[in-house]
């Protein structure tokens, strides 16, 4: 336990070794490196409320794209707040995305590195980037200049080759190393599960999100997409729709120009019953009653709901081999507010047997919006094949 002032809070081990390395003074970068639910960046998010309560400091807080950041970063923020009753409506400017502590006159502001002005914009004295490994080295370069003090950053340590793991081994900086055990406390035995189910599913999977270690090569299925700044103007666009409630429910925005095909992730959220679901793709960006939604078989009721619901849904071609094949023999493009898309992409690879070879399989964790893109590209461009009888001679 620890306090805010009168206000007594739960913290890991986590939090305690990013106090001790912020307040030794001496490094310029504290990098967390962890496992899935280790608590780095809840820990983190508590550590510059501390700060910000005690000292004044203007603090931002940046994540790979404004919706990933409130979805993840902001919301442990405003959590956190709330939790310890320090939290009031009149101190945060939703327009601006910055809260106010008029007690030190500290300030921490929110936004996405896809805000490309705000990178060059005015400095701080304090950094947090959340998922750091998801940005451009470039990205961080800007708001590193740009911010007199310590900067923080964490991220899953999925690629074998990064930007981050050049500045988290720098000499003068320090690194910190945490797994899911640091937080079991406080996860649910679901979630221990999941994560320990790994070990069972792929070994560079566990490694990564399980213990907290750097990948290593693997067999990764998409290798050709490159990332983009927007999606562009498409005349012909559908869509991918990957059902879940305890997985994320994923939808993609699919389109295609001269053999082109351009992805953008519209919806990634856990916990949506079909009705949330349906309100959310009719709200989306390009989707009119006509497009086409190609959705995941196994859920045929799910698609009913989805049509009683005034959308064009339709079962998805799901030949996942094929599929595969289809995706890769397009140029790929992917626009970089597709968060989760991106990070699904980095890991998503083939089995490997006992001998290491590589098996015509894939991995099935993490791949809600692999699949969801799969469902809009092969759907679209399949053609069954013709019977014998069906041949023209």
């Amino acid at each position: 336990m620890t306090q805010y002032n009168e206000v007594v809070i739960k913290y890991t081990p986590v939090f305690t070794a990013n106090l001790e390395a912020y307040n030794e003074k001496i490094y310029r970068v504290i990098a967390n490196q962890g496992s899935s639910r280790s608590s780095k960046s809840y820990s983190i998010a508590q550590l510059l409320i501390k700060i910000a309560i005690e000292e004044k400091k203007h603090i931002t807080v940046c994540s790979p794209s404004l919706p990933h950041l409130k979805r993840g970063a902001r919301k442990d923020f405003l959590d956190i707040l709330k939790a310890t009753n320090l939290y009031s409506d009149n101190d945060f400017n939703k327009t601006d995305n910055i809260y106010k502590f008029p007690a030190t006159g500290s300030t921490i502001e929110f936004f996405g590195a896809d805000e490309t002005n705000k990178l060059r914009g005015p400095g701080r004295d304090i950094l947090f980037i959340n998922e750091a490994n998801l940005l451009p080295r470039e990205a961080y370069t800007q708001l590193a200049l740009r911010t007199k003090n310590t900067i923080f950053i964490d991220f899953n340590p999925a690629d074998e080759f990064n930007w981050v793991y050049d500045v988290s081994d720098l000499e003068g900086n320090k690194l910190i190393h945490s797994t899911y055990k640091n937080n079991k406390g406080n996860l649910t035995p679901e979630q221990i599960k999941e994560i320990e189910s790994l070990q069972y599913a792929d070994e560079n999977l566990w490694r990564v999100y399980g213990l907290g270690l750097r990948g290593t090569s693997s067999e990764t299925i998409y290798t050709h997409y490159k990332v983009i700044d927007k999606f562009p103007k498409c005349d012909d666009i559908v869509f991918g729709l990957d059902f879940g409630f305890n997985h994320p429910a994923a939808l993609v925005k699919v389109g295609f120009i001269d053999g082109v095909c351009y992805a953008e992730e519209m919806i990634y959220e856990s916990g949506l019953t079909n009705s949330d679901l349906a309100l959310l793709v009719k709200q989306c960006d390009g989707l009119t009653k006509y497009s086409e939604i190609f959705c995941d078989t196994s859920r045929p009721e799910s698609i009913e709901e989805m049509v009683r619901y005034g959308l064009n849904a339709k079962p998805a071609q799901k030949a996942v081999l094929d599929g595969i094949k289809c995706v890769k023999s397009f140029p790929l493009f992917i626009t970089k507010n597709s968060t989760n898309l991106l990070k699904e992409l980095r890991s998503y690879k083939w089995k490997v047997d006992k001998n290491g070879n590589k098996m015509e399989e894939p991995v099935k964790v993490k791949d809600d919006a692999i699949d969801a893109t799969r469902y809009a590209i092969y759907t679209r461009f399949f053609k069954p094949k013709k019977k014998y009888s069906d041949a023209i001679y």
